[in-house]
């Protein structure tokens, strides 16, 4: 057999195997990559504690913020501040406490891997390569939000808050086995499948169900030990009445 009908064989069993996904968007960015960026915002932003500024008035200072979804950050500000009933004002002037916020990465990645036989250049004067063969793949995507948010009193300048930097991840992970997929996992996928109401039949809607169950699972009954779930029969003694003696109950 020749090179060339070798070519041609492993050509065809990479298209019997697998198939190949084409990014596709009608937007600037992605529905995901946008939902990557502001999940790990909203998990950064989670660990930052605004009780101390309760009920006073804040000025929100966004100058040191300079990142892609920035306006997301500003108003998801706006609200956690509003749930401590802060009163938000226009100007430095007009507020009690000066709210800082800096980003120190925001933005999304990602990684490929595969377990399965790599692309193969057929030697010269052939111009073809034998393509790659995938059994098991993996398309990894990114998000990241580092945010640094400090809180001081506007006159005297002293700090109220200093959380320092908080520091949150999101993943989507596309899975193929053999073909067979992709079949979806991380937390951006989770929280797509908790907001949507409609039942999700798919692989990857089956594969959420059964690791909600098996967490389930997971948790064990306390289990009372029998000393203290059992309560020890007491006694009780009938007072004695004259010429007889004192006797338990029966």
């Amino acid at each position: 057999m020749n090179l060339g009908k070798i070519g041609m064989l492993a050509g065809c069993l990479a298209v019997a195997a697998g198939c190949a996904t084409q990014k596709e968007s009608h937007t600037a960015r992605t529905g995901v990559e946008q939902l990557l960026v502001s999940s790990a915002i909203d998990q950064s932003l989670d660990k930052v504690d605004l009780s101390a500024l309760r009920r006073q008035p804040v000025f929100l200072e966004t100058k040191y913020l300079d990142c892609v979804d920035k306006n997301y950050i500003i108003v998801s500000l706006h609200r956690r501040l509003l749930q401590q009933d802060a009163q938000l004002v226009d100007k430095p002037e007009q507020a009690d406490v000066i709210l800082e916020v800096a980003s120190g990465g925001v933005g999304t990645d990602g990684q490929d891997m595969f377990v399965g036989i790599p692309e193969i250049p057929l030697p010269p004067p052939s111009p073809i390569s034998i393509p790659r063969l995938a059994f098991v793949e993996r398309k990894r995507l990114n998000g990241t939000a580092k945010l640094l948010v400090v809180a001081y009193d506007a006159k005297s300048k002293k700090p109220i808050l200093n959380a320092g930097t908080t520091l949150a991840r999101s993943d989507q992970n596309n899975w193929n086995v053999l073909g067979a997929g992709p079949v979806q996992s991380g937390s951006v996928s989770d929280e797509i499948a908790a907001a949507d109401q409609k039942p999700d039949l798919t692989v990857t809607g089956m594969l959420g169900v059964a690791k909600r169950t098996l967490k389930a699972d997971d948790k064990q009954p306390e289990v009372i030990p029998a000393s203290q779930s059992e309560e020890k029969p007491t006694a009780t003694f009938i007072p004695a009445q004259s010429g007889a003696e004192a006797r338990p109950a029966p």
